[in-house]
Parts: structure tokens; sequence; C-alpha cells
């Protein structure tokens, strides 16, 4: 496996582990809100927080994996 195979493989990983973990808080929370208090909240909202936070995981999990490998290479 090349170098930049690898550094995606990581950087797709480390994105969709963040949507689960973030998602998963997230509805945990707007729960929690909706159950102590009287407001309604959106759960449609985790998926509009989490999907951008995911991607920028992605992004960063990628460039730190691709420079991690090429110094490893070196």
């Amino acid at each position: 496996m090349s170098t930049l195979q690898q550094a995606t493989v990581i950087g797709l990983a480390s994105g969709v582990v963040c949507f689960v973990i973030l998602s998963v808080f997230l509805i945990v929370t707007l729960l929690t809100i909706h159950t102590t208090g009287r407001s309604h909240a959106d759960m449609l909202l985790t998926v509009k927080i989490a999907v951008p936070a995911a991607a920028l995981t992605a992004v960063a999990g990628f460039i730190v994996a691709v420079v991690r490998l090429r110094t490893i290479d070196k």
C-alpha cells in the first residue's frame, strides 16, 4: 500500500470515528435537555454539527498521516 492510500484510509477512519462519537454525545445531550426542560430540541441538529466536524477531522487525519508516513519513509 502506498503512503497516499494509507493516509486516505487513516483520514476516513478518523472522520467516521469522530462522526459516531460526536453524534452519540449530541444525541445524549439533546435528549437530556428535552427530558429536563420543556423545549423540544431538533434531532437533525446532531447531523448538522457532526458532519462538518467529521469532515474537518478526516482532512486533519489525512494531513497528519501523510506527514507522519513521509517522515517514517525517509
